[in-house]
């Protein structure tokens, strides 16, 4: 049973009746040892035994793992500890030195009523199909497992899968979910530090009370958001460099990084690579948003799917397109998208473009790159059959990393076997709409630094003969 615990001073206020209902609820429990509580509560005995002392409010965090492991209701003694921190934050005089002191450190903080529990979290979308397995290593790892990092190319659907599984974490996340967008589609990528700072107002840290110096900031983070349930989610991710200080070791806190790399660099997380979608799910997609159309015409659906390339922006745009005028088929669609010329011109809606999406992309690549693309794009006939992985290029000697960093970045997509690649139509397409630009038209467009569709190098041969796409 261990030393009997000495009595709660009744004159602490609403800080000592908070400890004392808290013993009240260990009794209930059958006044559990304080190291077994500890191995489901996740913090130490002595960390438990002090929050019940009344000496002190403890954290949210602590009050809350006490009470869970000795069956109490999370949203009341929520409201409970609320409501002795307020009293807690009240100065008192001291009658024997006549100063005024502060009965808890929680009073630093500004009131809740002041400041909410950060809910940054975006809108996420209620039509989700596929991602089966990756949802399954997701659930799988569970928050002691480290952060996640989501990766893919661009318009593959990161976000999506990425905001799902924040959402389902949420409810758990008590101390709040916070959110950053580190810009690396943008022209300035944030500055991690700047994030910190965001975050740390974001959890109740007064602007004045901020350390001085970057890392002092950046140490004040990690260690809040190792002593809290704290959802965190970091979108377009650049580089290693600007991640890392957003990392905390927390068994408590779960961060997911989305970005297209999958930041090899960083030590200690999960990662979970997407590619496109299976056609199967492409379909399945396509009858969840269009039921009775792609009842109607099954054919068209499958067709559809195989035009966007499985690619969840185009199949997104195609979609919406189509739900927004009922009077149109899906053979409408695959009408509208049949025409290379065309394809991409349809792709686009509001402030989504299948088009920019690939010149952002694009504009990323070195003029080796380009070339190399180029080239793979036009050799052979139209691969947008259904199957058209199984026609694959193989990558030319000497030049396989240039591949593996074209397929990373969304302009190549693995073949059926090793060490092969493929061009899908919609990125065909956009290689045919260059070469239909004048050299001159194409410099403003996309940069000085494009390359013309013609090469001085030798073609590459292809291990199967692609049959032309028929859809």
């Amino acid at each position: 049973m261990g030393r009997p615990e000495k009595p709660v001073d009744v004159s602490g206020g609403l800080v000592a009746q908070f400890a004392s209902d808290l013993r009240r609820l260990r009794e209930k429990a059958g006044s559990p040892p304080y190291r077994d509580m500890a191995r489901c509560a996740l913090y130490s005995a002595s960390v438990l035994s002090s929050a019940a002392n009344g000496h002190r409010l403890p954290t949210l965090q602590v009050a809350l793992a006490y009470a869970r492991v000795c069956g109490g209701d999370a949203a009341e003694w929520r409201e409970r500890w609320l409501e002795a921190q307020r009293d807690a934050a009240i100065p008192v005089e001291n009658p024997d030195k006549r100063v005024t002191r502060i009965l808890s450190a929680s009073a630093l903080l500004p009131r809740p009523a002041q400041l909410p529990r950060p809910a940054q979290l975006p809108l996420r979308s209620h039509v989700f199909t596929g991602r089966r397995s990756e949802l399954r290593r997701l659930a799988s790892g569970g928050s002691a497992a480290g952060p996640v990092v989501i990766s893919g190319p661009a318009g593959i659907g990161k976000s999506e899968l990425a905001l799902l599984y924040a959402h389902h974490l949420a409810q758990d996340m008590t101390d709040g979910q916070l959110y950053a967008d580190l810009g690396c589609n943008g022209p300035s990528p944030a500055e991690p530090h700047a994030v910190i700072d965001g975050f740390l107002l974001a959890l109740g840290v007064p602007a004045q009370q901020l350390p001085p110096a970057a890392d002092q900031r950046a140490g004040l983070y990690r260690s809040m958001i190792a002593q809290r349930r704290v959802l965190i989610l970091l979108e377009n991710a650049c580089c290693e460099r600007q991640v890392r200080p957003l990392l905390a070791d927390s068994r408590l806190s779960v961060t997911i990084v989305v970005g297209r790399v999958p930041l090899l660099g960083l030590s200690g997380v999960r990662r979970i690579r997407l590619d496109v979608l299976s056609r199967p799910d492409s379909v399945t997609h396509i009858a969840t948003v269009l039921p009775e159309r792609a009842r109607q015409d099954p054919v068209a659906c499958d067709q559809l799917a195989a035009l966007c390339a499985d690619l969840p922006l185009a199949l997104d745009i195609a979609i919406r397109k189509l739900a927004a005028r009922p009077e149109l088929s899906l053979r409408h669609g695959v009408e509208r998208l049949r025409d290379p010329h065309a394809r991409l011109d349809w792709l686009r809606i509001g402030d989504l473009s299948v088009r920019e999406m690939l010149e952002a992309v694009h504009g990323q690549l070195d003029d080796a790159g380009r070339a190399l693309l180029y080239r793979l794009a036009r050799q052979g006939g139209d691969l947008s059959a259904p199957g058209f992985r199984q026609h694959a290029m193989a990558a030319p000697p000497g030049e396989e990393d240039q591949c593996e960093q074209l397929a990373e970045a969304g302009m190549l997509r693995w073949g059926a076997s090793s060490g092969t690649y493929c061009v899908d139509p919609l990125v065909r397409a956009f290689v045919s709409d260059l070469s239909r630009l004048t050299d001159g038209t194409r410099r403003r467009v996309l940069g000085p630094h494009t390359l013309p569709l013609q090469t001085a190098h030798a073609p590459i041969t292809m291990l199967h003969s692609p049959a032309a796409a028929g859809v």
